[in-house]
């Protein structure tokens, strides 16, 4: 009986789970974190699991957006304050704002250059759509990453660098969207590209991003005026502002990341959000490695070529951006520092999520490539997890003779 499947499935599921978040108190996550033992578990278990049809396994890009990323994000928003964005504000925009703009800008023209000549030739517009979707780097990895760094070390240094990387997670998305929303309309009218695209899609990215920060803010002081003490009201009046958010158009990433950095939240919802956080990072990561059977790249050679232009697009991007930004002052952008950010640009579930509203011609092609790049980047990032710590968390001596 079906009801009989679903209940097989779902053991199956609460075991790997298990595995993923026991993996991650043990001292193997030192090695390999457990976003990578998760992706790695999920892949080799589509071999083996049964799905009872001929359909494999389908990640849910709804579920994910409206049910599991709030936890998350509200999670590390209790760990956050904003009183840190008044000495991180300046990287923090540059790198998410001006640094996501480049970065799609230079995806996009290698998307145009390797599939030139192909059966399967990008257009402006499209190349640009597609491009804002591998631009922003994964929240859920990044904030993973930065709480394994602030476990390591506490110094001010690498508290500033893992705060811009989050800042630039949570910003960049917010941003992205608003890329995919302008760039799919325009597909699906035919229109052609003027000089009003980009002052339109810098104006609205603004104007979202303004709307959501004081959405968050009011709501957050509203809380905190009516002391309520109730987990249980804090937590659905979150997920309402999301939502809410999410419906007018605004970012809700945002919001919800302002509310939690701004509310007085009962620590028992603090605790109850911080166990519900790691269940939901697992089992997108999980997730992501069982819809490994649902895609298959023909074209392996162009996906290759995109990935190639995500990753020399994020490094060109925050070398440039951070020989500007020390030559204004910020000294923390030395070259370890830059090399660390610039290995910090994980794709991930949330590039999925967006791939996968594609209803263009392109819509499996950019599915398929998506998924390839977000595998590669969060194993070669799982692979070299120790490397990157050791850039960060490097001896105080040799940080203040660099300076």
């Amino acid at each position: 009986m079906r009801h009989d499947v679903i209940g097989k499935d779902l053991v199956f599921i609460l075991t790997l789970l298990t595995i993923i978040i026991g993996w991650g108190q043990t001292c193997c996550s030192k090695w390999v974190p457990s976003s990578a033992a998760a992706v790695l578990l999920g892949m080799f278990a589509t071999f083996f699991w049964d799905t009872g049809d001929d359909e494999a396994f389908v990640f849910a890009s709804e579920m994910f957006f409206y049910m599991m990323l709030p936890p998350i994000l509200l999670h590390s928003a209790f760990q956050f304050r904003m009183s840190s964005l008044r000495r991180t504000w300046l990287s923090s925009i540059v790198f998410a704002w001006v640094g996501t703009l480049l970065t799609v800008l230079m995806i996009a023209w290698g998307i145009m250059v390797w599939s030139s000549g192909t059966s399967m030739p990008f257009g402006v517009i499209d190349a640009l759509l597609f491009a804002s979707i591998l631009a922003p780097t994964d929240t859920v990895a990044t904030i993973s990453l930065g709480n394994a760094v602030r476990r390591q070390s506490d110094r001010s240094h690498d508290n500033f660098v893992v705060e811009c990387l989050e800042n630039e997670s949570v910003m960049n998305d917010a941003l992205s969207i608003v890329l995919v929303r302008l760039f799919s309309e325009m597909v699906e009218s035919d229109a052609i590209m003027n000089r009003w695209v980009p002052i339109e899609a810098i104006g609205k990215s603004i104007l979202y991003s303004f709307m959501a920060i004081a959405v968050g803010f009011v709501c957050a002081k509203i809380m905190n005026f009516v002391r309520i003490s109730t987990a249980s009201l804090h937590f659905l009046f979150a997920f309402q502002l999301y939502a809410f958010c999410e419906c007018v158009g605004i970012s809700g990433i945002l919001s919800i990341f302002v509310y939690g950095s701004c509310v007085d939240a009962p620590p028992e919802m603090v605790a109850s959000v911080a166990s519900v956080s790691t269940i939901m990072e697992s089992y997108v990561y999980l997730t992501l490695g069982l819809a490994l059977q649902n895609y298959d790249v023909t074209m392996w050679y162009l996906s290759f070529g995109i990935l190639m232009a995500c990753l020399i697009g994020r490094v060109v991007v925050v070398f440039f951006l951070g020989g500007m930004l020390r030559c204004c002052g910020e000294k923390h952008w030395d070259i370890r520092s830059l090399l660390f950010f610039s290995m910090c640009g994980v794709r991930g579930a949330i590039s999925f999520a967006l791939s996968m509203s594609l209803q263009t011609r392109y819509a499996k092609f950019a599915q398929s490539t998506t998924f390839v790049v977000i595998m590669s980047t969060i194993l070669c990032m799982g692979g070299l997890q120790k490397c990157v710590r050791a850039v960060l968390l490097r001896d105080e001596q040799r940080f203040i003779t660099t300076v």
